[in-house]
């Protein structure tokens, strides 16, 4: 006599085998979507501190050295208004030592500007640079 077909046993195993086939993929691909909107988010905080460092680098080219200051910029930003909610972003301008960057020293002509942009429950993405005030007449 020939047996045709699955048993039960058979036919159950085989959809538990493809049911954790299925659950192992779906969590990757959960993960994936995850990490792509973690990265997304790492990406804009990146661009909105290259954007408030680029005001200031043209700050200084047009306004002169002087114009960069506290003063002139908030110190701490949320920009959520602008359409990136939890996103703040902070700003640090300080006069530094020519001859270690970590010393502040007034009068030096050297600033180091910092601006930071925290993504909301993550890290922080934080730009730097040094202006001098070099080349101005």
């Amino acid at each position: 006599m020939k047996n045709q077909g699955f048993t039960f046993i058979e036919a159950v195993l085989t959809l538990t085998l493809l049911a954790g086939g299925l659950m192992g993929i779906l969590t990757l691909y959960q993960r994936n979507v995850v990490e792509a909107n973690q990265i997304e988010q790492t990406l804009q905080a990146d661009y909105l501190a290259q954007e408030r460092m680029e005001d200031i680098i043209q700050d200084k080219k047009y306004n002169l050295y002087a114009y960069v200051t506290a003063a002139n910029y908030l110190a701490s930003e949320d920009l959520t208004a602008q359409g990136f909610r939890g996103f703040i972003r902070t700003i640090q301008i300080r006069e530094v030592s020519p001859s270690n960057f970590s010393v502040t020293q007034a009068g030096s002509n050297y600033k180091e500007i910092t601006v930071s942009v925290q993504v909301p429950g993550e890290n922080t993405v934080t730009l730097r640079t040094l202006l001098t005030k070099w080349g101005e007449l």
